[in-house]
């Protein structure tokens, strides 16, 4: 057997993967398909009108910075997101190694500023985790408290959008 009839053989097991990736990517294309954080994306409305109160801890700080990288505040904001952030550890003993479980959960209020009614009530939760026994223990519980306030911001923001959707 040549190195032409390999080849093709190898082509031939490829092109059906091929065409499905293609007719997968146009189907993506045609329905409308657009990232969640977009200038055109369904964001814009209530969720993009609304801030966040200014933090007071330093979990809740990095929670607000992870919330803003995904949804900038706006100028003149309509809503306010009144927010009530926990931040429990739990420790775990796995064999030869001490893992804690950073643990938060976020209770938000979406307050219309105009009436001063709370419009809905959401609630995530998450956690992270890190081995104690490190060399620098205080160093990987930031970086796992870092890491759960990304969470716990991905996964409002996701929740926010589909309940502000009734709002318009």
């Amino acid at each position: 057997m040549g190195f032409l009839s390999k080849a093709t053989q190898a082509a031939s097991r490829k092109s059906p993967l091929l065409a499905l990736m293609t007719v997968v990517a146009m189907g993506l294309a045609s329905c409308g398909f657009e990232p969640v954080y977009g200038e055109n994306s369904a964001t814009p409305g209530a969720l993009s009108q609304a801030s966040l109160r200014d933090p007071t801890t330093q979990p809740e700080f990095l929670f607000l910075k992870a919330f803003e990288e995904r949804l900038p505040p706006p100028q003149n904001p309509q809503y306010r997101v009144d927010y009530q952030l926990s931040v429990s550890y739990q420790g775990l003993d796995v064999i030869d190694a001490s893992r804690v479980q950073v643990v938060g959960r976020v209770v938000a209020d979406f307050v219309n500023l105009e009436t001063d009614t709370v419009a809905f009530v959401s609630a995530v939760d998450a956690f992270a985790s890190y081995t104690s026994g490190g060399s620098f223990p205080e160093t990987e519980r930031r970086d796992a408290e870092s890491r759960l306030m990304r969470i716990l911001a991905d996964r409002l923001i996701t929740r926010l959008m589909a309940q502000t959707m009734t709002l318009e």
